[in-house]
């Protein structure tokens, strides 16, 4: 099974517990938020890039990469929960 089933897996067994069929739940908008920040552990596309073009140091990105899908990831978490917040 690759990586990617695995979320579809655990959206489908959090739908099985959901009342409303029609309607996210607020957990199911925290994975959404989550899975669409994709933290990256080794951005291999970037390095592969960046040394295609010919850096001196291509994986000179990966620590900027994991402070900007942080970053996003907590932006996107705070959003999500504000907007939670909101909706009740």
């Amino acid at each position: 099974m690759q990586l990617r089933h695995f979320g579809i897996k655990a959206m489908k067994s959090m739908q099985e517990e959901n009342k409303d069929k029609k309607v996210l739940t607020n957990e199911m908008a925290t994975f959404i938020v989550l899975n669409t920040a994709s933290i990256q552990i080794i951005p291999t596309t970037v390095i592969a890039i960046r040394c295609s073009l010919g850096s001196v140091n291509p994986t000179a990105i990966i620590v900027p990469v994991w402070i900007a899908t942080i970053c996003a990831a907590i932006a996107g978490i705070i959003a999500t929960k504000v907007f939670i917040k909101l909706g009740k």
